[in-house]
């Protein structure tokens, strides 16, 4: 279970093991709290749409203070629900959200280095934040279906082995409020990639129409590179969408949520 968190009307999620450590600021969002208004109501992260960014900016600068980031620190990508995962220096800070976002696509940002918030927005994919505290490494993905197919969390996993070090077994993983089986019905198509790559297990039908399981899917393949700390919220946004940006419940009439990462 994640832990709900209220301040001053900005309400967002953290996670235990991560607070535990005492090493990282970090919080996935809800749509509470914010100044946006009418379909992005209130705290909406999403520059491109007919939001406005002066909206945007102050919504970040409110999450920013609730939690204690620094506004300046935040980073963002394209998010083009591929499997890149990138490595985010110092010289980064502020892509997206002081200067115009410079990366070509990235849907995973990993960093060793502190004061760097690391963010992935949303509106039905998962979530992924990972803390390595041995080493000191995290990692914000953001894990849509194909990202799901093509192990993106695992990916990820293995750049902080490979880059950083990091032992699989040390490696704290968050799953956050995402669209779950019951609401994620799909082709027969997407079914059966999910089932080439995952196994039944993944799959189930109601009725004559697939519903697939993201949240397993994604579990297994963390499993597999040897992650064995693995905290799934249990959430939908789809059936929670009054607290979160669901878009197939709006029919792409959304804003996006964060997940947000930050070392000390």
């Amino acid at each position: 279970m994640f832990t709900k968190n209220n301040c001053n009307g900005i309400v967002f999620y953290t996670v235990p093991s991560f607070e535990r450590t005492g090493l990282v600021r970090h919080c996935i969002t809800t749509r509470l709290g914010g100044v946006s208004e009418g379909c992005y109501s209130s705290m909406n992260f999403r520059y491109n749409c007919s939001d406005t960014p002066d909206n945007v900016n102050e919504n970040f600068r409110l999450i920013s203070e609730a939690v204690g980031f620094g506004f300046g620190d935040i980073v963002l990508s394209k998010q083009v629900h591929e499997d890149k995962v990138i490595t985010i220096t110092e010289d980064m800070r502020g892509n997206g959200v002081l200067f115009p976002n410079r990366f070509d696509s990235a849907d995973g940002l990993i960093t060793a280095e502190p004061h760097i918030a690391l963010t992935t927005l949303y509106a039905d994919c998962v979530p992924l934040l990972f803390l390595d505290p041995v080493n000191r490494v995290i990692a914000s993905v953001h894990s849509g279906w194909r990202g799901t197919v093509a192990k993106i969390g695992a990916k990820a996993v293995r750049k902080m082995v490979s880059d950083y070090g990091s032992k699989p077994e040390d490696i704290l993983c968050a799953i956050g409020p995402s669209i779950r089986i019951d609401a994620f019905e799909v082709g027969d198509e997407v079914a059966e990639v999910f089932i080439d790559t995952f196994g039944d297990a993944v799959a189930k039908k109601y009725g004559v129409k697939y519903h697939v399981d993201m949240q397993k899917a994604i579990a297994m393949s963390l499993s597999d590179e040897g992650v064995k700390s693995i905290d799934d919220c249990g959430i939908c946004t789809y059936e929670n969408s009054d607290m979160f940006f669901s878009h197939r419940k709006t029919n792409g009439r959304r804003g996006n949520f964060g997940a947000i990462i930050e070392l000390k």
